[in-house]
Order: C-alpha cells, then structure tokens, then sequence
C-alpha cells in the first residue's frame, strides 16, 4: 500500500495491531503480521526514506533474519559492503582475525529500513508517515493506542518499537537507560579509508582511552567508510574526555590509515539502551522491542540483529494475541521468556567477556602470550557471539519461527 502523506490534521485511525517505530523491529514485527493477514499499521514521525545514525553493521544471522522477513533481495539492491572477516587489534598492535562462514554486510539505515518499509507494504501493512508519538493511551492499566501532536489511534495490541527514550518508557515506565545500561558513541563517514588487512574486514580497536568500549573500521560502502567509537556511558563518564575528543584521538593513533582520505558530511553521536537492562518488556496491550526494550548489545553495541529477532517475536506474540481475542498473561510470559532467553541470556554472557576483556587491556594482559592465545582461541571460536549463524542454530531457529504463518 501507499504511504498516507502526513498533514496538518489530526489523522485519527485504529488497526488490530499498531506499531510505533519504523525501524527494524517494528517492520519486522509488522512483516509478521501483515503476512498473517493482521490489519496493522506502523507510525512513524519521519518521512522516508530518512538517515539514521548507526554503525551500519549487520551480523550475518542478522542477514538471514531478513531473508526469512523476504526483504533480502530489497535490501540488497542498496549499496552495500560483504563482510567477511573481523579483527580484534590490541593497543601494542596484536591481531586476532576471524572468518565468516557466512558473510554479514554494512548498509546505511536509510537503505536499510526504506527495504524493510517497502517488504512490509508489500505484505499489505499500513505506513504511516510524518507523525509523531508522544504518550501510549491507557484504559486503566491497559494500553488501548497512542497520541501524538497531530495524531490519535487505537489497537488491540500496541507494540513499542521506537528506540532510545521510547513512549514504553514515560511514567510510569523506568525512564531512559543510563550508567552501566546506556552504551554512547560518535560516528562519522569516511571516503577513501586504507584497508590493508582486506576489503572485507571489519576492524575493531581494544584501547587505553576506550573502557568497555572499543574504536572500529568498517568496510566501505562506495567508497565511503563507517569510523566510531563506542563505550559504556559510566565508563565514559569516569574518563572525563568528550566523546568527540575520544573520537579525535582514535582518528590520530590511525592516521596511517585515513592517509588522503576526507570526511563526509557530518560528526554524530548518538545513545544505545545496553541488554540486559532489567525493565518490563509487556504490559497489558503492550509488547517492547528493539532499542526501546534495551536490547542493544553491551559488548559490541550490535543492535540490529536484536531489533529484527525481538520484533519477529513480537510480530508472532501480536498475531497470537489478536487471534486469541486479547494479549493475555500467558502470551506476554511467552514473549519475556523468549526475549530472556535469545537476548537476555546471551548479553549477560557477553557483558562477562567484556568485564574480563577490560581486565586484560588494564593490566596489559594481551602482551603475554599464553594470555594471547587464550584471546584468539576464544574469538574465533565464537562461542558467545549469539548474532553470527551456524548450521545448528539456523536449523532450530528456523524451526521455532512461526513468521510464515
């Protein structure tokens, strides 16, 4: 269907499902749905296509989650990098790379999110454009819809896919993430970056000035490369440096490979809600997803493959729910386990690394070699790092996806 063009009115609607957020959780969600033949709208306060900073990154399994959603062939008719190898560099210059078995991409969020909007058009889903949400609509202690400046609706099932600061989180909500649950970075694009190691490699840099964080390199799109620096917000907040500083001195200690490159457009910084951030992801009517439930990854800051994997699973709690005449307990306990257990769990094993990772880098661990070898055998196995696909895990996820329904 057509986009609705925003206007000056108040636009008043209602759908089985509503979605607050068009990015990829909420086109994932509503893929789902609108294949299942759901009435569903998605609400978006931008018009599209639109820019989103982000790094950019995609897992492969998060690559596979859109080949399952149909929007791979959309998205890979956008420009587009193959990433095939990643690299862990330490402050004295040790490397440690690993291969994909199979390959993950950087996109823009623009082309990104346009292919999801446009794959979830197609499936008969509503999209609407230009309007802005401010506050969920309760009845008593259920969500019944959403209001906005210029906007008013009504759902059965209201899912939150709207980021950082999202409506989920207004009172009585917990409020936006922050300390040890908030992960902050600054981005900007580069033309002409030095790739030495491979074209196909995202680098990523473990440094003194970086805890709980790191700096990355990573592939270019068109010539033009994706360059950030990423850590946790009470780390950065103990160091006592602005983030564009941080971002400075990155840039500095890697002159060799910006050598004749020039910077495109603008410097960004934006915030990443960290998992596993203890909040509600349900309430009466309401399912959380994505960046808006703190799903983000507190290692890597990965949060794509999150969005598109929890808004699968809400797209399926969602057509349950309207199914079965509401959102009952059982289903919203079925959505916090299967959160819990594909995000949640992962993420506090992954926080684990990097608390012992920072170990490392504080005590110069990495320059010993039994230390070392323990560092290579355990990136490259790949044991933690849930957003990268295997065989095995392909089959049984595969398996407990209903998104064809």
């Amino acid at each position: 269907m057509t986009s609705q063009a925003p206007s000056p009115d108040e636009l008043s609607g209602s759908s089985e499902v509503a979605i607050v957020g068009g990015g990829p959780a909420g086109f994932a969600a509503g893929i789902v749905l609108a294949r299942a033949g759901i009435d569903v709208a998605v609400i978006d306060g931008a018009t599209f296509p639109r820019d989103k900073t982000c790094g950019d990154a995609l897992s492969n399994d998060a690559v596979r989650l859109l080949a399952e959603l149909g929007a791979r062939e959309e998205a890979d008719r956008a420009p587009h990098a193959v990433v095939d190898r990643a690299a862990a560099v330490f402050p004295d210059g040790t490397r440690i790379e690993r291969s994909y078995g199979e390959p993950g991409w950087i996109v823009s969020r623009r082309d990104l999110d346009d292919a999801l909007r446009r794959t979830f058009e197609a499936a008969g889903g509503r999209f609407v454009e230009g309007r802005r949400v401010a506050e969920l609509v309760r009845d008593g202690e259920t969500v019944t819809g959403f209001a906005g400046p210029s906007i008013a609706w009504s759902a059965r099932v209201v899912v939150a896919a709207d980021g950082y600061g999202s409506v989920a989180l207004d009172p009585p909500g917990p409020g936006p993430a922050r300390g040890r649950w908030l992960g902050v970075s600054a981005t900007e694009y580069w033309r002409g970056v030095s790739f030495p190691f491979g074209a196909g490699t995202c680098d990523h840099f473990f440094e003194d000035d970086l805890p709980l964080g790191y700096g990355w390199i990573f592939p270019s799109v068109a010539g033009v490369s994706n360059v950030g620096v990423f850590l946790r917000a009470d780390a950065y907040e103990r160091q006592g440096r602005r983030l564009s500083d941080l971002l400075d001195a990155f840039l500095a200690r890697h002159a060799d490979r910006f050598r004749g490159a020039e910077r495109v457009g603008r410097r960004r910084a934006w915030s990443l809600p960290l998992a596993p951030r203890p909040v509600p992801v349900t309430a009466p009517g309401l399912l959380v997803a994505g960046d808006a439930a703190g799903f983000v990854d507190p290692f890597t800051g990965e949060g794509i493959w999150q969005a598109l994997r929890s808004g699968i699973a809400a797209g399926e709690t969602a057509r349950d729910a309207v199914r079965a005449g509401g959102l009952g307990p059982s289903l919203r306990e079925r959505y916090e386990a299967e959160c819990a257990r594909a995000i949640g769990a992962p993420s506090r094993r992954k926080a684990q690394v990097q608390r012992a990772l920072d170990l490392v880098l504080r005590g110069r661990l990495y320059r010993l070699a039994p230390v070392r070898a323990a560092l290579r055998m355990g990136y490259q196995r790949q044991s933690v790092d849930h957003t990268k696909s295997d065989p095995g895990r392909r089959d049984r996820a595969s398996a407990r996806s209903g998104i064809h329904a």
